[in-house]
């Protein structure tokens, strides 16, 4: 299975599922992994399907059976919960002289395998989401990836109106959602070990009937029952914390086909925008 996970398999497979196959897939997505763990017939029963739809439905991820399913989900609830503390102690320590050309390749690993985490409509998708300049967008990160939000929130704001961030300090980020409509969109960022505010986030964003957009990593916030689009980044590295790197380009691949949908818009609010900020105002053709 390599670097992909349940969660993401689900999402890629989405497609060639059948009606009630698609019924369990949100039924797992929903109450991810927990309604994995438990025994075929109450996973099945969850979903309002026969026990030989959840035989068919693992069999297309890839998977041999029911307990092979459940000893990855197993697998990725342990990795979920590990600790930079947990991780520091089991890992063994490099020594000085390879720390740079192994956190190098570790980086170089991980943009490859996100582009393969990340399917090209899906970032399609995104990108007109972000880009339709109808909609307000509400920019949400957490304890480590809240440099990556304010990021995404200041460079949108240069191409585009309407781009609040939403302070992730914040003991209620969700207050910053009072307003969010139906047309409105919300960019959570989660990754391990997944924030509650966060999730919670996430799920008023979605009850009010607005698309909700989530970075995450392979082990998939729970967050992603709530959201429409889920952009998922490899974040294996050398040392105990989560690598943010090629999540980092993921942010920087938005920016620039979201600048490429805009086009003259996006040149003209830059042009206003660098006019107020400098009291230089340019000519016409300039």
């Amino acid at each position: 299975m390599g670097d992909v996970r349940i969660a993401e398999l689900v999402r890629q497979r989405d497609g060639s599922l059948s009606p009630s196959e698609r019924r369990l897939a949100r039924a797992l997505l929903a109450s991810y992994p927990i309604a994995g763990l438990e025994t075929l017939a109450r996973f099945a029963e969850r979903a309002d399907v026969s026990p030989p739809t959840v035989t068919r439905f693992i069999t297309k991820l890839g998977l041999s059976g029911y307990t092979e399913f459940q000893d990855v989900l197993r697998a990725e609830v342990q990795a979920r919960l590990s600790s930079p503390l947990a991780r520091y102690e089991h890992e063994p320590h490099l020594p000085d002289d390879s720390v740079l050309s192994s956190a190098l390749r570790a980086s170089q690993e991980n943009l490859r395998a996100t582009l393969s985490l990340i399917s090209q409509d899906e970032f399609d998708k995104v990108s007109d989401v972000i880009a339709d300049v109808k909609r307000r967008i509400f920019v949400l990160g957490g304890r480590v990836s809240a440099s990556l939000a304010r990021y995404l929130a200041s460079q949108l704001h240069l191409l585009r109106g309407d781009v609040t961030l939403l302070e992730s300090e914040r003991s209620t980020p969700a207050d910053g959602l009072v307003d969010l409509g139906r047309r409105d969109v919300l960019i959570a960022f989660d990754y391990r070990r997944y924030q509650a505010d966060t999730v919670r986030a996430a799920r008023e964003a979605a009850s009010r009937g607005g698309t909700v957009v989530l970075l995450t990593d392979p082990w998939m916030s729970p967050a992603a029952a709530s959201a429409r689009f889920v952009l998922v980044s490899s974040v294996e590295t050398v040392v105990p914390f989560d690598s943010m790197v090629a999540a980092l380009c993921v942010v920087e691949a938005l920016i620039a086909a979201v600048l490429n949908r805009l086009g003259a818009g996006a040149h003209e609010r830059m042009r206003c925008l660098d006019e107020l900020r400098t009291g230089v105002v340019w000519s016409a053709g300039t």
